[in-house]
């Protein structure tokens, strides 16, 4: 096995390699949502202690992280329109910088209030995600047209390493005496120490930097190309790439795209052609029945996301005293994110994206809505649910991505993709006013159980689409097997 995977990726050309680099570079600085559960409690703390927001709380906090989404979902699809003026690779070195000029205006404006502090972290930041994100996929995209489940895998894995790495780093940074919370008010622990908050802000500063000369490094590496010149280079080194078996998905996506209620109106409608390569047009996608319960699954999934990833520590406070082992827990879980997301999408490659899409949803939406219950098992039990929890929801997003790409094409990916990303701006509001309004009342345990809620949901939903397209590809086969029939009666074979 491990021979057969060397040779194929001998097979692969190298500018594409690194471009798969590149993308995996620019993806493990865009971390700022999945730290952000290890950064809150030192944010909170100093935002009370040290800046114009003193009754700030972790119900308050929240916002920053929403945001941050709710910055990414806006202009998303906004800017996918600007890349398709630009190149990808000129889009994600701006998203970049962008996102890096972020977190350093953070170290001056988390000084003044929460409100400053939101517009920076989580406006700017989620800004110039918005514009990096999808641009460093789509130029290895243009490489690999048939790996795309591997490949979009490897490229986001990116945030689950830098997720580890740097919630180490910045607990390392700030917090290297293991000092624990020292402050209670209303259930809610925060920090007091003076050593610990004076080294915060200098915490975005050194974020901010070390971001920034990743990218720039990353950005060399970034080669977009046609996807016919990246497939002839292939095809000339050994021609192994049209003699490898296609994915299920693969496979069936001409049939898939005309069967399952993509409802794509025709191509005289409008002006509004999809080509011979099938890439549809935002406003077919738009008119098609099937995105619109993809975006609900697609919310439903991040609702619980957005819980357990910006509270898992400030839940695990109130039974674990130990600072340390909480980023550590965290890290070792962000771990299973990076390795999660290229595994997925290969299984995804091999079984199909619906099938892996709803067995990581079923386990995802199981360990989360028994999260609460790490309680009772303290430190082991969080450590394993957590790797559980991180392993399972980052093939979430490499599959989606990589059924965008299948049922709409690569042409307009960016664009397509930022629509169905516009459904965390109802997600974000959602879990920042579900957190101010019911956590006095329902406490951590109440908010996770609705993020698991959210969870089931979409899984039920993920087995309705997979049951509907596995009759409409029996009734597919039957019409093609009569069809069959009907030619070979009317030919005789003996002539």
């Amino acid at each position: 096995m491990v021979t057969n995977i060397l040779s194929r990726l001998r097979t692969w050309p190298v500018r594409g390699m690194l471009t798969v680099i590149g993308g995996f570079l620019i993806h493990t600085t865009l971390n700022t949502g999945y730290i952000f559960g290890n950064m809150t409690p030192y944010l909170t703390s100093y935002l009370r202690a040290r800046s114009g927001s003193t009754d700030a709380t972790y119900s308050e906090t929240v916002w920053i992280s929403t945001a941050n989404y709710l910055s990414m979902a806006c202009f998303m699809p906004i800017l996918g329109w600007i890349e398709q003026k630009l190149t990808p690779r000129i889009c994600t070195l701006i998203g970049g910088l962008i996102f890096s000029s972020g977190m350093v205006l953070t170290y001056f404006t988390m000084q003044h209030s929460l409100l400053l502090t939101a517009l920076t972290y989580g406006v700017i930041g989620g800004a110039g995600t918005s514009m990096a994100y999808p641009g460093a996929v789509k130029c290895a995209l243009k490489w690999f047209p048939k790996r795309s489940g591997l490949v979009t895998g490897i490229i986001t894995c990116g945030l689950g390493f830098g997720t580890f790495v740097f919630s180490q780093v910045v607990t390392a940074f700030i917090n290297p005496d293991n000092f624990a919370p020292d402050e209670t008010i209303e259930d809610d622990l925060y920090f007091t120490q003076s050593s610990l908050l004076d080294r915060v802000p200098y915490c975005f500063l050194l974020l901010g930097g070390v971001y920034t000369a990743m990218q720039i490094l990353a950005v060399i590496f970034l080669v977009a190309t046609p996807t016919d010149t990246a497939t002839q280079v292939c095809t000339s080194r050994h021609q192994t790439e049209d003699n490898v078996e296609k994915s299920p998905e693969q496979e069936r996506m001409p049939e898939e795209k005309m069967k399952e209620g993509l409802d794509i109106v025709s191509s005289t409608d409008s002006g509004d052609t999809d080509d011979d390569n099938g890439n549809y047009t935002p406003r077919q996608v738009l008119r098609s029945k099937l995105f619109y319960m993809l975006w609900v699954i697609y919310g439903c999934v991040v609702l619980g996301i957005f819980f357990v990833t910006n509270f898992y520590k400030t839940f695990s406070q109130t039974f674990i005293k130990d600072d340390h082992f909480l980023a550590l827990a965290g890290s070792v879980g962000s771990a299973f994110n990076a390795l999660g997301r290229p595994f997925w999408g290969a299984v995804g490659d091999k079984i199909g994206y619906r099938e892996a899409l709803t067995i990581v949803i079923g386990v995802f939406g199981t360990a989360g809505a028994t999260f609460t219950l790490c309680e009772y098992g303290e430190k082991v039990m969080v450590m394993i649910w957590l790797c559980l929890i991180y392993g399972t929801f980052s093939g979430f997003y490499a599959l989606m991505m990589s059924l965008t790409v299948s049922l709409y094409g690569q042409k307009y990916y960016s664009v397509n993709y930022g629509l169905l990303f516009t459904s965390m701006i109802v997600v974000q509001l959602a879990g920042a006013l579900l957190t101010s309004q019911l956590k006095s009342a329902i406490g951590w345990q109440g908010i996770l159980y609705i993020g698991a809620g959210g969870i089931m949901f979409s899984f039920c939903l993920c087995c309705g689409m997979l049951v509907q397209y596995r009759l409409a590809e029996r009734k597919d086969k039957q019409y093609r097997n009569k069809h069959v029939e009907k030619t070979n009666k009317s030919v005789d074979t003996r002539l």
